[in-house]
């Protein structure tokens, strides 16, 4: 098997562990409001129904309270400090609403994440239930799949890319070197260059060759990943999603393996997300 090949069925076990997490916390929605407690810091993934929109209370409208993003039915929170119980309210595209009282606390040794909280319908709605369930089932991709498939595309013989029902090619729109889409230090020795993009279900993942230009290796480390000049972290900006390495270790210019790829997820066209670079 090449090292290639290897690093593939890597990254497709990490993104099926992953998407194996969504059913970690099931909470029927019983017309009461569903508790949720986060840690400062920690992204909580709360995988809906359906999509919607967030309403949400005076106190967490401020983003540097609390930070919020609803894509492809799964909203994501964050808190940027603590705060006790607020309601939050989420409008689904059935027109139903779900209750959440969110409340947010400081942990001494933050987790690196926590258990996805997965809202279901109750069963005794069945029409409106199997209705939400054929919509599912016509719901293009998740952000693991739609990473998989991409490196799959790129990496893999074509009788092996695992076919994703809505997936298509998408423009890069973006050209030259995207430099700054990484914190490299006072050391600028990497070339960012757009190569491929595709959308499914309002996301969309770009591939970006990664090439090391230094006489020595490098160590990628996705946390430096920006997806703005200014941006200081990993999901900052609402319309990023998530990015990976497809390898995170390069080796010096002019030798074999001096090249990686970075998938970067977003949810709207990588052009109007980076713009600024």
């Amino acid at each position: 098997m090449t090292s290639a090949l290897y690093r593939l069925l890597v990254i497709i076990v990490l993104c099926q562990l992953l998407a194996s997490t969504v059913n970690a916390a099931t909470v029927p929605w019983r017309k009461t409001p569903i508790n949720v407690d986060l840690v400062v810091g920690v992204e909580q993934m709360v995988i809906l129904p359906r999509d919607g929109a967030v309403g949400l209370p005076p106190a967490l409208a401020n983003t540097q309270v609390f930070r919020t993003l609803v894509t492809g039915g799964t909203a994501y929170w964050t808190a940027l400090e603590p705060f006790e119980a607020q309601r939050i309210k989420v409008r689904l595209d059935s027109g139903e609403f779900l209750l959440f009282d969110v409340s947010a606390r400081v942990a001494k040794s933050p987790p690196a994440d926590v258990d996805v909280i997965q809202v279901v319908m109750p069963q005794a709605d069945s029409e409106d239930t199997a209705s939400g369930q054929q919509r599912g089932a016509q719901r293009s991709a998740t952000v693991f799949e739609l990473i998989r498939y991409a490196a799959q595309v790129l990496y893999s013989p074509a009788r092996l890319v695992a076919p994703l029902p809505g997936v298509r090619p998408v423009p890069v729109g973006l050209q030259g070197n995207l430099t700054a889409l990484y914190d490299q230090g006072r050391h600028k020795g990497l070339v960012l260059q757009a190569h491929k993009a595709w959308a499914a279900d309002g996301l969309y993942v770009t591939a970006l060759i990664v090439t090391n230009e230094h006489s020595h290796r490098m160590m990628l480390d996705n946390r430096k990943v920006h997806h703005t000049p200014h941006a200081q972290r990993n999901g900052v900006a609402p319309h990023f999603v998530a990015s990976t390495f497809f390898e995170t270790e390069l080796e010096p210019r002019g030798t074999p393996g001096n090249r990686t790829t970075l998938f970067i997820v977003t949810d709207q066209p990588i052009r109007s997300v980076v713009r600024g670079i």
